[in-house]
């Protein structure tokens, strides 16, 4: 059996027999939760098609022009500006899905040895040094 990704038909497999199209068929009209990746890539996502709603209601107030300009925007298969060259690339600064609220990862992500680890790190203690705070870092 194919992984959901090859089912939903990313170009893995070229050549399928009948019951795999029938399988994928049956794969892409189901509805399963989805888990973003840690760094967020170029390419159009298969699952945006089975996050929204199919029974949206019209929009019916006054800025429906906007309103429709923003659906017209979510039903777009992937971003206008993306070249399939550059599907596989990541992209970088985006927002990405790692917090994670605990006093472990605060300490090794921005505490006193992880500043001095880094060049900028130091840089930071030796300013909050000279403006004499009281807590130079977590």
């Amino acid at each position: 059996m194919l992984c959901l990704r090859c089912s939903l038909g990313l170009g893995a497999v070229t050549k399928q027999s009948n019951g795999v199209k029938t399988a994928r068929n049956v794969v892409a009209q189901m509805t399963f939760a989805s888990f973003t990746p840690l760094r967020p890539t170029i390419f159009p996502s298969a699952f945006t098609s089975s996050l929204r709603s199919p029974l949206a209601p019209p929009p019916s107030s006054t800025s429906a022009a906007a309103t429709e300009a923003q659906l017209d925007l979510n039903i777009l298969p992937f971003k206008p500006t993306t070249h399939p060259a550059m599907e596989a690339m990541q992209i970088r600064c985006a927002p990405r899905n790692t917090f994670n609220p605990s006093h472990f990862v605060r300490k090794r992500r921005h505490g006193f040895l992880a500043r001095l680890r880094s060049r900028t790190g130091r840089m930071i203690i030796k300013r909050r040094r000279a403006k004499r705070r009281s807590t130079l870092s977590h």
